[in-house]
């Protein structure tokens, strides 16, 4: 067996974890997102604002499939509904998650004058712990309610 196909089977059951899914989905946001950017400002010609708003709610989007599929994908409830519920409350916690990171990093880098890009470091971490618990408890809550009647 070659090292890279013995440090996959040493990586994918450490994936198991719930926060390593998280994180991975997390990251794959970051590609869409700035992808999005790239697209839309270079290609579409779009001002900033404009293509990081639709960079941000396609990622969020893409993420939240991901993260439906892959991170919870044992809390699911089945059905139209479920699923919009779902994609609402993650929208809703989302958006918390990134006004606690824009507070995190304006006082970072404003109040404690830190490195902006160590800030934003931090500052992602604090809202990305925020959304996992929110999602944790509240996005995916449904599914976990149902298995535990049975």
């Amino acid at each position: 067996m070659s090292s890279v196909a013995r440090g996959l089977v040493v990586l994918i059951p450490s994936l198991a974890a719930r926060p390593a899914r998280f994180v991975l989905v997390g990251a794959t946001g970051v590609g869409v997102s700035t992808g999005v950017l790239w697209l839309s400002t270079r290609g579409m010609g779009l001002p900033t604002l404009w293509g990081g708003i639709l960079a941000s709610v396609l990622s969020t989007f893409t993420n939240f499939l991901l993260n439906d599929r892959f991170t919870w994908r044992d809390r699911r409830e089945m059905g139209w509904r479920a699923w919009a519920g779902r994609l609402h409350r993650y929208y809703v916690t989302t958006a918390l998650g990134n006004l606690i990171y824009l507070g995190v990093l304006s006082a970072l880098v404003h109040l404690v004058s830190l490195f902006d890009l160590l800030a934003n470091f931090i500052a992602i971490g604090s809202g990305g712990a925020f959304n996992y618990v929110l999602h944790n408890l509240w996005t995916w809550r449904t599914g976990e309610r149902i298995r535990r009647r049975h």
